[in-house]
């Protein structure tokens, strides 16, 4: 795969991060996490980033105003891979797919 530089900011009121998983398991990852808001403890150790294989690449959560940055090899298999915010409630609306050719 090639290498990937992605500079995420967040310049909202509310933490958010970018999670990018494997084809076809963004709604399951985004399930998981919303299941993790229900242990606040649980939820704050895991950045709200389900413990999955399906989870291949993800940002910790960013606080307002802030950012950072990610450096990973892309997939070596074509597809559409999805990415979502896992901070509770965020995934069903904060999401998009970065295609891998």
């Amino acid at each position: 795969g090639q290498p990937v530089k992605l500079e995420f900011i967040n310049p909202d009121a509310t933490p958010h991060n970018l999670v990018i998983v494997k084809p076809g398991t963004g709604d399951a990852v985004g399930l998981a996490a919303t299941r993790m808001a229900a242990d606040p403890e649980l939820a704050k150790s895991g950045q709200y980033i389900p413990k999955t294989d399906a989870v291949l690449f993800h940002t910790k959560m960013v606080p307002p105003i802030a950012g950072e940055t990610l450096r990973f090899l892309a997939p070596k298999t074509p597809g559409a891979y999805p990415y979502i915010c896992t901070f509770p409630g965020h995934w069903t609306i904060m999401k998009g797919v970065m295609v891998v050719k």
